[in-house]
This record gives structure tokens, C-alpha cells and sequence, in this order.
């Protein structure tokens, strides 16, 4: 009887240890593991001078851009690298429109002047291009949120710079923070930092304290702009080899 009874009692043993090890098995596996998913679309476009939602690259031929914005309108003038307008320029189908010009000093970061229209102010044809013939050292080309720019002198050697105003590379303008670009770039940042108001140009009014994370990839530099509750507002993307003082 007593071996009935201990035989028993080690079966109900048994089969409690068994119990307990599946149960601990499915405490282990509900378990849910954090992991960070990195963006390869960073990288893959940005070693090529891209941003996500824009039309065109660094490099890219400014009258490539200006034809592809205007149509027959304005064109590169192969002996002085100004921008002339046709007389039929036309592109809202009822009234020709041409560009205004837009005096402005010979710094690089010099401010944007006023006229210049608001970010969120519609603009009634597609391409606005400032500082035409007035010996200015960077030339701004303005189409709805993308900002291209290149020199004067050196039509040439392309847009030498873009700054975007809108959603890329998945993430969105006014909701993506600081710390989800930060964790989902597979890179350290060249810069990590309070950016500087000449590294905000671009701006109308450079904002005070807006954080930059910078990533190289090749020849170019892809910056991310936040504002001050660490919400991206501006990606920027440029050739260092040509964008320079």
C-alpha cells in the first residue's frame, strides 16, 4: 500500500514539474521583445543626393529643373548662367507670369528676404525663382515645399542644395520626433546638435533651438531639422564638395 502511495505521489509530482515547465515556457515566449526598425530608404536614396518626395537630386542640371517646372519657360543662357524668361511664358492657362527678382547681399547665409512667400502660402504657378540678374551668389529656385539652390556663377555644376519641406522617407512633418529618426537611421550622426542660424538659410526666420541630426552618405550630407518640441519640420540634403563658402 505504502509503495501504491508513494508511487502515486511521485506521478502527481511529475507531472506538476511538467506543468510548471510549460508554464514558464509560455511566460518566456509572451514576453515581447522591443527591437528598432531601421529605414533603409535613408540610405539607399540618400548616397544618391535624394530625398524621399522630391522631384529631383543634388546635381541635377538647373535647366532640367526649371523645363520640367515651367514648361517652355525660363532657360539657362549658355554664355553668362542666367536664367532668361520667354514671352509666352504661360503656365496657369489664362495670364503669363514671370518671377520676381529679389535683390540680396553677396553672403551665402544672407536672410531670405520678406516678400518671399510663406511656406503655407499657395503659390499660383509652380516655379519661383529669385535673385535673376542681380549678381547674387546663390540662386533660389521656390516650388510649393521643395527649396533648390545652386550658384550664379557655377550653373554648371548643378543644384547644389535642396531643403523639403514635407513628409519623406516615411516619416512626417510636424509628428515624427527626434528620437525616431535618431533610432531608425543605421548610422551615428556626423552632427548631433543645436544647429547653427547660418545652417538654417533656407528659413524664412530661423528658428532658436532648433536640434540637427546629420548623416553623411558618399559626397553627400543629410540633414534633419526640429523644432523646439523635438518635431521634424525640414530634411536637407547637399553636395559637400560643392556647397561651400
Amino acid at each position: 500500500m505504502k509503495k501504491a502511495f508513494c508511487l502515486l505521489s511521485a506521478v502527481v509530482m511529475l507531472m506538476g514539474f511538467t506543468a510548471c515547465d510549460g508554464n514558464d515556457t509560455a511566460d518566456i515566449s509572451s514576453v515581447e521583445t522591443s527591437s528598432i526598425v531601421y529605414n533603409s530608404q535613408v540610405p539607399e536614396l540618400a548616397v544618391e543626393g535624394k530625398i524621399d518626395g522630391v522631384k529631383f537630386a543634388v546635381g541635377t542640371d538647373v535647366d532640367e529643373v526649371v523645363n520640367f517646372y515651367n514648361g517652355n519657360g525660363p532657360s539657362i543662357d549658355d554664355h553668362h548662367g542666367t536664367i532668361n524668361m520667354s514671352s509666352n511664358y504661360d503656365v496657369s492657362g489664362s495670364s503669363s507670369l514671370e518671377p520676381e527678382t529679389v535683390s540680396e547681399s553677396e553672403n551665402v547665409f544672407s536672410d531670405i528676404d520678406s516678400s518671399l512667400p510663406e511656406l503655407d502660402d499657395e503659390i499660383v504657378y509652380d516655379l519661383t525663382i529669385r535673385g535673376l540678374d542681380t549678381g547674387d551668389r546663390i540662386i533660389k529656385m521656390y516650388s510649393y515645399d521643395t527649396r533648390y539652390f545652386y550658384y550664379n556663377a557655377s550653373p554648371e555644376s548643378g543644384i547644389a542644395y535642396i531643403a523639403y519641406f514635407a513628409d519623406n522617407f516615411g516619416y512626417m512633418i510636424g509628428h515624427t520626433t527626434y528620437d525616431d529618426i535618431k533610432t531608425t537611421v543605421e548610422a551615428d550622426p556626423l552632427e548631433d546638435r543645436v544647429a547653427e542660424e547660418d545652417e538654417m538659410f533656407f528659413m524664412v526666420q530661423p528658428l532658436i533651438g532648433t536640434k540637427m541630426l546629420s548623416y553623411q552618405y558618399g559626397d553627400y550630407l543629410l540633414n534633419f531639422f526640429f523644432d523646439e518640441n523635438d518635431k521634424l519640420f525640414s530634411t536637407t540634403i547637399f553636395d559637400y564638395h560643392v556647397w561651400t563658402e
